[in-house]
């Protein structure tokens, strides 16, 4: 999956065709996976930069190139926040 190999990529190809009968490649790979992670939302930022690190480049590059969600995906755990904030205070901020 992250690796330079023809034949790894191959192989990865079929895997993904034969579950989700589309044709794919390492980059749409590493796009599927990131946005995943990114949108359930359980992952830390430490395991974020792991994940970088370990396709061979920086977080910033992972939020910039590889992370599909919506803007309302992405801040829908800040809205949640001001929400739980708010139901704690009896009024709080918003």
């Amino acid at each position: 999956l992250f690796s330079l190999s023809h034949a790894n990529t191959l192989s990865h190809k079929r895997c993904c065709y034969k579950y989700k009968q589309k044709k794919t490649n390492p980059h749409l790979l590493r796009d599927m996976i990131v946005t995943h992670v990114r949108k359930n939302g359980d992952a830390s930022e430490k395991e974020l930069e792991a994940l970088a690190l370990f396709m061979g480049h920086s977080i910033q590059m992972q939020r910039d190139s590889y992370d599909r969600r919506t803007l309302e995906q992405k801040v829908s755990p800040a809205v949640k926040l001001m929400q739980d904030m708010n139901s704690l205070g009896g009024g709080g901020i918003l």
